[in-house]
C-alpha cells in the first residue's frame, strides 16, 4: 500500500488541476467564483480525497512528498505540460489576433469573390447590416458576415429577432423575414435575398452617392422592362439591374433629336419591326461619340442595325446556330438550344466560369478587317460540336440541317465586344477622351425572363451591363457551384465537443501516462 500511495498524490494533483481549469474556462458569466459545474466539482472531490488519502497512509509528510525524487519528476513533467500549454495559448491568440483565412475547397465556396472584396477594399465610411432573422440567428449568415469583416473591420452586424422587437423592424421597413437593412449614414437599403451577391450589391448601393442609368430600347416592338411575368419580358433583367443600384429606364427613339448625356448604357432590343433609318443615325452618332451600347439581335431579325455594326467591324450571320446533343434513349440529336462555355479573354466576361444557355442564336462573327482603331474580340462560342446553319428555310421547313461548305464550323462566336477611342475613328475628335464600348449578342431571349434564371445566364447579362457602365466590380456574384459542407451544433453538444476534446480525453491520456510510468518506475 505504500509503494502505491505516492500515485495517489499525483493523480489528486491532476484531479485539482482540471477541476480548477474546467471552472475557469466553463463558469457562467456572472456566477460567482465558487460556483462550480458538475465536472469541476467531481473532480475537486475526488482529487482531495486522494490527496487526504496520500497524506493519512504510512508515515508519508508534506516534506517527505516534496523531498522525494518521484515528486520531482512529477513537478519537472507537470511545469514542462504547462509551458506547453502556454505555448498552445499563445500560439491560439496570435492566431485569433493575426490570422489568415484559406480556402481549400475546389470552388471557392468558403471565402468571398473577387467583386465583393473589391467593394469592401473601396470602403470609406463604416456600414451598418441589421438582419431580421426568425429567432435571430442564422448560422449560414453569421459564417458569411464572418468573412465580410475579415476582409475589412468597417462591416458592423446586428441580429435582430422581429418577434422580439417588432418596434425595431416596423422602424427599419421590414415587411418580411429574413430580410438585411444596409445603411451608410443616412443612406439605406433593404435586402430580402439572402446571399453574397445580394448583400454585396446592398454595400455598394448605400456605398456610392451617384446612381447610374441604364435605358432600353422600346416603341417596336420591344420585350418590356416593366413585363416579369411572361416569358418574353425583360423585367427581371431591369430588377437585376436595379439591384445593383442603376436607374433603368426606357427609351423612345423616334422622339429623341439626340440620346441622353447620362446614359451609362444604352441595351437595344431586337424588335419585331424594323427601325427607322433616324433612329439608326442616331444610334451611330451616340456610338462615335463615345456611346456604350448592348445589342441583343435575333435570327432574321433587325437587319438595320446588323448593317450599322457592320460599320464597326461586326458581322451578324444570316444564320442559325445548331448544336449536336446526346440525348437518353434518343441518341445523337441536333438542337437550337446551345450551351456555351466557352468565353473569350474580356473584362466584359472575366468573372464568367459556369455554363450560359441560347436559344435561337446567330453567329456573330468579328471583321477580318476591322476599321482602323476598333478592337473587336469574341466573348462567347458554341461548342466544337456546333456550327452556324446558313439553310434556314430547310432547317425549319423540313427540320433538317447538315454541316456544308457554306456554313461556319464550330466553335462558333455568338457575342462580340467592341472598342475604340474616338479620336481613332475615321472623322472623330482628335481631342477627344471618350471611348466606345459595344456588346454585341446574336440572341436576345437568353436575357429573357424564360432563360435568365437558366444556368448562369443573369451572370453573363450583367457582366456586360457591368463592363459597359464601368462597374466592373458589379459584373456578376454567381451562385457557387458546390454547397459547402458544414456542421452545424446545438450549444449542448458543442459543449460535449469541448468537454470531450479539452478536458476528458487530455486528462485520461495524462492519468494513462502517469499510471504507466510509476508502474514501471516500481517493478
Amino acid at each position: 500500500m505504500e509503494r502505491r500511495t505516492p500515485i495517489l498524490g499525483i493523480a489528486g494533483l491532476i484531479f485539482v488541476a482540471f477541476a480548477l481549469l474546467a471552472h475557469w474556462w466553463l463558469r457562467v458569466p456572472g456566477a460567482g467564483l465558487l460556483a462550480f459545474g458538475w465536472y469541476s466539482l467531481a473532480h475537486l472531490l475526488v482529487g482531495v480525497a486522494c490527496l487526504i488519502a496520500y497524506f493519512t497512509t504510512g508515515s508519508a509528510s508534506v516534506v517527505d512528498f516534496v523531498h522525494r525524487r518521484s515528486t520531482r519528476y512529477g513537478t519537472n513533467a507537470l511545469v514542462y505540460s504547462c509551458l506547453f500549454v502556454a505555448v498552445v495559448v499563445m500560439l491560439n491568440f496570435l492566431g485569433i489576433r493575426y490570422h489568415h483565412r484559406i480556402d481549400m475547397s475546389a470552388s471557392g465556396v468558403s471565402s468571398l469573390s473577387e467583386q465583393s472584396r473589391e467593394v469592401l477594399g473601396r470602403l470609406d465610411d463604416n456600414v451598418t447590416v441589421e438582419a431580421f432573422l426568425e429567432g435571430g440567428r442564422d448560422p449560414v449568415l453569421e459564417e458569411l458576415f464572418e468573412a465580410y469583416r475579415y476582409h475589412s473591420d468597417r462591416i458592423m452586424t446586428r441580429f435582430i429577432d422581429p418577434q422580439v422587437n417588432p418596434e425595431l423592424a416596423q422602424t427599419a421597413a421590414i415587411s418580411q423575414v429574413p430580410s438585411l437593412k444596409i445603411s451608410i449614414g443616412d443612406r439605406s437599403t433593404v435586402v430580402t435575398r439572402i446571399d453574397e451577391e445580394s448583400v454585396t450589391n446592398g454595400i455598394n448601393k448605400v456605398a456610392v452617392a451617384e446612381r447610374k442609368k441604364v435605358y432600353f430600347t422600346e416603341g417596336h416592338g420591344e420585350a418590356s422592362i416593366d413585363d416579369k411575368e411572361s416569358a418574353r419580358g425583360v423585367g427581371l433583367f431591369a430588377e437585376a439591374l436595379r439591384n445593383q443600384n442603376y436607374l433603368v429606364e426606357k427609351l423612345f427613339l423616334p422622339d429623341l433629336e439626340s440620346m441622353p448625356q447620362d446614359a451609362a448604357a444604352v441595351v437595344v432590343l431586337a424588335a419585331e419591326r424594323e427601325y427607322f433609318p433616324h433612329e439608326i443615325d442616331l444610334l451611330e452618332r451616340y456610338m462615335r461619340g463615345g456611346g456604350r451600347a448592348m445589342f441583343l439581335l435575333e435570327p432574321s431579325k433587325g437587319e438595320k442595325l446588323a448593317a450599322m455594326l457592320r460599320n464597326w467591324g461586326i458581322r451578324a450571320g444570316d444564320d442559325v446556330v445548331v448544336d449536336q446533343q446526346i440525348r437518353l434513349f434518343q441518341g445523337m440529336t441536333l438542337g437550337l438550344e446551345p450551351v456555351v462555355s466557352s468565353y473569350g479573354r474580356h473584362p466584359a466576361v472575366a468573372p464568367m466560369k459556369e455554363r450560359t444557355v441560347f436559344s435561337l442564336v446567330r453567329s456573330i462573327v468579328p471583321a477580318a478587317e476591322p476599321p482602323a482603331g476598333v478592337v473587336v474580340a469574341p466573348i462567347a462560342l458554341t461548342a466544337k460540336t456546333s456550327w452556324a446553319e446558313t439553310d434556314v428555310e430547310r432547317l425549319f421547313g423540313s427540320s433538317e440541317a447538315k454541316l456544308d461548305g457554306d456554313d461556319l464550323a464550330g466553335p462558333v462566336p455568338i457575342a462580340v465586344a467592341a472598342s475604340a477611342f474616338v479620336r481613332d475613328l475615321d472623322g472623330g475628335s482628335p481631342d477627344s477622351e471618350a471611348e466606345v464600348e459595344m456588346v454585341v449578342f446574336g440572341d436576345s431571349s437568353f436575357a429573357t425572363n424564360k432563360y435568365w434564371r437558366q444556368l448562369f445566364n443573369d451572370a453573363l447579362a450583367l457582366a456586360s451591363v457591368g463592363w459597359l457602365a464601368g462597374e466592373e466590380q458589379l459584373i456578376s456574384i454567381g451562385p457557387r457551384a458546390i454547397r459547402a459542407s458544414r456542421a452545424h451544433l446545438s450549444q449542448a453538444e458543442a459543449r460535449s465537443v469541448f468537454y470531450l476534446s479539452v478536458l476528458v480525453i487530455p486528462e485520461l491520456i495524462l492519468l494513462a501516462g502517469i499510471a504507466v510510468w510509476w508502474r514501471r518506475s516500481s517493478l
